[in-house]
């Protein structure tokens, strides 16, 4: 079930503006790898749904991004391909951050936990087959 709009002119402003840096984030992200595409998707369909009506159908109805969305939405999960990319984009990208960036053990060590429990949390949703069609 998606969020409602806000009455609050002022969020509705401020959920459209994360909603689209978001959906900035996911369109580098489709290019780049280490930058999840459908984790900032989701996202901007989350505050689209809470701040612009037109850019939340919008989003919903996208050839390529409407069907993820309303997948997760409806329990489906990913499909195989989009777990091993995820799963593969996350290692990369902690792996790299750990390696290049981090001098600290303690954080090494928080950020190699967090990229686990992500990478767990990709692995354990519902596996749709690429043969499951959705009609939106």
């Amino acid at each position: 079930m998606a969020p409602t709009l806000s009455r609050s002119r002022t969020l509705r402003v401020l959920y459209t503006a994360l909603g689209l840096v978001s959906l900035g984030l996911g369109f580098i992200g489709v290019g780049v790898l280490g930058i999840p595409t459908f984790d900032f998707i989701l996202l901007a369909a989350f505050f689209f749904a809470m701040g612009n009506e037109r850019l939340h159908d919008w989003i919903l109805h996208h050839r390529w991004f409407g069907p993820m969305i309303r997948d997760y939405r409806a329990g489906k999960g990913f499909t195989l391909r989009m777990k091993i990319t995820g799963v593969v984009a996350v290692g990369v990208s902690f792996g790299l951050t750990i390696g290049l960036a981090v001098r600290n053990v303690y954080l090494a060590v928080g950020l190699a936990l967090l990229g686990l429990a992500i990478c767990a949390y990709i692995v354990t949703r519902p596996t749709k087959h690429s043969d499951e069609v959705t009609v939106g």
